[in-house]
This record gives C-alpha cells, structure tokens and sequence, in this order.
C-alpha cells in the first residue's frame, strides 16, 4: 500500500511538473530529498545505536527493573499479557519514561526494542498489549515537550515555555482517554472470542 501511494504521488508530481514548466524545479527538488533522506537516515542510525547501548546498559545494571517496580501500579492494568509473561515490561517503562521526560531521540529506539519483545517474533499480528503501547506512544504526557519549546524559541517566542501548564492538561486526559478506549476494545473483543469458543464458532 505505501508503495502504491508513493507511486501515485511521484506519478501526480511528474504530471504537473511537465505541464507547468517545473521540471528543473522537479529534478532539484529530488535530489535534495534524496540528500536529506540520507542524512535523516544515518542521524537515525546513530541515535537508536547509542540509546539502544544506554539501554542495554540500563539493563544490565538492574536500572530497567527498578524503573518496572516503581511504574507497576500504572503498567498492570494497561499492559496485562506483558505482566504476565513478564516480556517487554523494563523496555515499556523505559519508554514511557523517555516519552514523559520529552527525550524524543531516546523514546524512538526503546520503543522499537519495546515492541520487538512484546512481539517475541511469534506472529506478524499486533496484540493488545502492543496497540496500547501505540496508542499511549503517542499520547503519553510530556513534562517537557522540547521539540515544540525549541520551535516557539525559534519562531521569535518570548515565553516559550509559557504553554506548559495546557500541554500538561491535554496530553494527560488524551492518554486517559486513549488508555481507557484501547482497554475497553480489547476487553470487549476477548469477551467476544470467549463467547465463539462456547458457542463452537472459533
């Protein structure tokens, strides 16, 4: 499917290139994005090498299962079939922590390296477990959202930081709200496979 969208929009912006004239315009901007898709490319790489290391260090100094200790209360009932098999935990805490600190760098690779366990390579289908981490992955409350501060800082702002206290008050019903909902579906479709399984349709 992507390769057919990423088809479509090069194939729209070949056509209108040619009819208005901007095909120089068109050829210099392809080389440009493929420039900085390199660049993106390579700063990525260092990164998830060099949070994956501190992670794994983490791990190896008994950090990650400190962190699933204290954040227990919270991961339970959001996470139950992680608990259970005990897969995927420290790794979850590790992001969420990254998530609420704004260390945006550091919650990509630990993310990946969360659902990679959550996943255990056994099936290509994501559970639910691995659609709540998705879903509070993006809604997660931030203490200190530095990407936006730096664009407000950067855009002329004065109070940059002067936002906080809404950030603080959206992001934090946003993931009640997302945790609740993705609970909820999932809940309601294991009550749904239980009651095929009595029936004999599954």
């Amino acid at each position: 499917m992507a390769v057919r969208i990423s088809g479509i929009i090069i194939a729209v912006s070949f056509v209108f290139a040619l009819f208005s004239g901007n095909m120089t315009a068109l050829s210099e901007a392809a080389v440009s994005g493929c420039s900085r898709a390199v660049t993106l490319t390579m700063s990525l790489i260092g990164m998830m090498c060099l949070w994956s290391g501190v992670m794994r260090c983490a791990e190896k100094l008994g950090f990650l299962d400190r962190l699933s200790a204290v954040m227990s209360p919270v991961l339970k009932p959001l996470f139950p079939e992680a608990w259970k098999s005990g897969r995927g935990i420290p790794e979850i805490s590790a992001a969420i922590t990254a998530n609420i600190l704004g260390v945006g760098n550091a919650a990509t690779p630990l993310a990946t390296a969360a659902m990679k366990s959550l996943s255990d390579g056994k099936s290509d289908t994501a559970t639910d477990d691995m659609i709540t981490f998705t879903v509070l992955g993006t809604a997660f409350p931030c203490a200190v959202p530095t990407t936006i501060i730096s664009l407000r800082a950067a855009a002329g702002s004065r109070t940059p930081l002067d936002i906080l206290p809404t950030v603080w008050i959206c992001s934090v019903c946003l993931s009640v709200f997302a945790a609740v909902l993705s609970r909820t579906l999932a809940f309601s479709g294991a009550s749904a496979k239980r009651k095929k399984r009595r029936t004999g349709d599954l």
